[in-house]
This record gives C-alpha cells, structure tokens and sequence, in this order.
C-alpha cells in the first residue's frame, strides 16, 4: 500500500469517528430530500447535493431561487469548490473535488461532506454546512487534505454562480486589478463595483477579474436581494501564484441566460503529507431595507453589508 492511499483511509477513519455530534443551541439540521440535504432557516432554504460534488445547488428566499441552475449551464452552476491555483490543474476542474460523489459522514446539526481522493493534485476535500436562525445565515467550512506523498502548495477556492443583471461589490485591498471585466468595474471610496452588460464583454481575451481584497468580505445584488460573503481576509502576500483574493467570472450569453462567478480565495499554503488546512466562510442572504438604495457606488449599501457581518 502506497503512502497517498494509506494517508487518505486514515482521514476515513478519523472522520468516521468524530461523525456522531451532540445538537448544537442555534443550528438548524438539515432534512433529507432523496439523498439531497434541505436546510430550512425562516424564509429561506439552502440545498445540497452530495452525489454532485457536495454542491450547494439551490439558496431560495421566498422561493427564489439566488443561484443559477442547470438550467443555464449544465456544468457550471449552483456553488462549488476548487484548489487553488487553477494552473496545477487547467481545465476541467478535478472531477473528485468538484461534481463527483461525496460521501455523507454526519447529518446533524451540521452536514458533514467528504470527497473522494482526487488522482491528479493528491487532495480531499471535506465541507461541513450548517445554517442557524440567530440570525439567519450559513456556515460552510471547507477543509483540504493533501494526501500525495509531496509537499504541494494550495489555498482554498469558493465558486458561486449568480444570475447576471445584477452588481457585484467588494473593498478593494493592496496590489493591481486586471482582467478582461476591468472596464466594466470602477472603484470608488475603496469599494470596487462590477455591473454585468452582455454588449461591453470583452470578445477576446477572458472575462474575468482578479485582484486582492480587503476587509474579509464580498456581496452580490440581484433585485433588492443581496447575498454577502464574509471570511478571514487575506494578505496580499498569501493570494495564491497568478490568483486574486476576490476573482470574478462573467459568462456569454448565446441564448437564453447567462450567469456571473463570484469567487474568493484563503491562504496560499504549504501543506506537507498528511497536513490540512481549514477554511470558514459565513453566507447571508438579505432583503435590503426600503431606506436603502440598491445602486453602485451607493455607501448606504456598503454600511448595511458591514452592519449585518458585525
């Protein structure tokens, strides 16, 4: 037996073992729903589907559902996680990490995820999800384990898909922004601003944007509905080799509907065999308040996404 895969049955084990948790005061555990996992938190539902990557496939207010489905793209949709950089595995993304089969190892209070062992990069990935009503919002904490036989450098990657028509924003941290949505963003008072128009994407080149963040945060408004993002912010010494701490992706729109990542990033690490880091990030879906104006460069917007990470 080789060293990679005696290392990833032991991360079995040790997760096995810690898979029966006491309830926690605050936390709302998921229903199953045919092998997908329901969080029901007020008037809201977050959905999850182990068989596809763990992803979380649907985040509902009112019924409405904040991400983008299958519906618009059969690949990329819902939200999901990579290793980070992307060069070490080009495209697609690992298969294992991304819209394989998770294996379920708790169910409450917290949904407790864990990959297969990815052949290419050496990795497992966990995610544990949980989602409170004090207030409302979601914890998902994404844990890498490099089970290869090498050290390897990696930090953590969050991919969100969201309906285009909206606004994406966040404080602007130290370093350059570039990228083909460069023209399509604007800064002002430190807090970058990125309004999707199907006629100004550029047609060569690519559709993203890279840059370093600041303050531990990131939010996109659709309508007046904002989903925020809030984590531990990094330096811009630590952003992975040729990555951003706050990447944007924006797709085409052939026919139909097209859709907009928003990504961020943790630390870059090295993590030598057997070692692990782990990664938290806090998600809140809100109605704005009537008083407050849903328009770009608006800093009554900013101060209501600071008030609510608080």
């Amino acid at each position: 037996m080789n060293v990679t895969k005696l290392i990833y049955i032991l991360l079995v084990l040790c997760w096995s073992c810690g898979s029966r948790q006491a309830p926690k005061n605050g936390l709302i555990a998921p229903e199953e729903r045919d092998g997908r996992y329901l969080f029901r938190v007020a008037n809201q539902q977050l959905m999850v589907d182990p068989a596809l990557g763990g992803r979380i496939t649907s985040l509902t207010i009112d019924g409405r559902n904040f991400l983008t489905g299958a519906d618009v793209n059969d690949f990329n949709w819902g939200s999901t996680f990579w290793p980070s950089p992307q060069r070490v595995w080009k495209w697609p993304p690992p298969a294992a990490l991304d819209n394989e089969p998770y294996t379920v190892r708790s169910t409450g209070p917290a949904l407790k995820l864990q990959s297969q062992l990815d052949p290419q990069t050496g990795l497992v990935v966990t995610k544990e999800i949980s989602a409170s009503d004090d207030p409302t919002h979601y914890t998902i904490r994404y844990t890498l384990t490099n089970a290869a036989e090498e050290a390897q450098g990696v930090a953590p990657w969050e991919v969100t898909r969201v309906h285009t028509g909206g606004v994406a924003f966040f404080p602007t941290g130290q370093g350059d922004m570039w990228g083909g949505l460069l023209p399509l963003t604007t800064v002002s008072d430190g807090i970058a601003w990125f309004t999707y128009a199907a006629e100004k994407l550029p047609t060569k080149g690519d559709r993203q944007l890279y840059t370093d963040g600041a303050e531990g945060w990131m939010a996109y408004l659709d309508g007046r509905t904002v989903l925020i993002k809030k984590f531990t912010d990094v330096p811009l010494a630590k952003n992975a080799p040729s990555e951003g701490e706050i990447e944007l992706f924006a797709s085409e729109v052939k026919s139909g509907e097209g859709y907009v990542e928003i990504e961020h990033q943790g630390a870059y690490e090295i993590l030598a065999p057997g070692d692990s880091l782990t990664w938290e990030v806090v998600w809140y879906l809100r109605e704005l308040p009537s008083e407050v104006e849903g328009t770009p460069g608006n800093n009554l917007l900013v101060d209501y996404v600071r008030t609510v990470i608080k």
